[in-house]
């Protein structure tokens, strides 16, 4: 990182604060490199709290909500999907401009947590910007069936 960059990061408004950090602490500051290279790792979870204390969760009804940019996805178990890296547009998907994503994004009950998310080294790639590794994934991936049992040529009819 640049010291700019590093300045953004730590949240200093100058760079003489950064530089204390850099020449009195060079440990401190590897162990933060250290987690800051461990958040590529973690993705905000909404969790409606209301659903689970309402009982609405025990029903099936979902309840976490992962944050995937434009989207959001209810499956509980995203985390092991296989689809988790090119999602398939399967039911689970809740795009955040439409109504029902606008809805999610302002219950009154949810609340936002980071998880971790153990990155194959193929995924680890993709996230890097590997479009070869990408375009593998998504062949290997077109049978496969989404979460909602339709593989991803019967979702986008290709």
């Amino acid at each position: 990182m640049s010291l700019l960059e590093l300045m953004q990061w730590a949240g200093h408004r100058s760079p003489k604060s950064t530089l204390y950090y850099i020449r009195i602490k060079p440990a401190q500051l590897a162990g933060a490199f250290a987690k800051a290279d461990q958040m590529a790792h973690l993705i905000e979870v909404l969790v409606d709290h209301m659903a689970v204390v309402n009982g609405d969760a025990a029903r099936g009804e979902p309840y976490r909500y992962y944050d995937l940019g434009p989207s959001y996805c209810s499956n509980p178990f995203w985390s092991t999907c296989q689809h988790r890296m090119a999602c398939a547009g399967c039911d689970f998907n809740i795009p955040k401009n439409s109504a029902k994503g606008e809805a999610l994004a302002a219950k009154a009950f949810l609340h936002r947590y980071l998880e971790e998310v153990p990155l194959t080294p193929d995924e680890q790639l993709i996230v890097k910007g590997d479009l070869k590794k990408l375009e593998i994934m998504l062949e290997r991936l077109k049978d496969v069936p989404a979460p909602d049992g339709r593989t991803p040529l019967q979702i986008h009819g290709n």
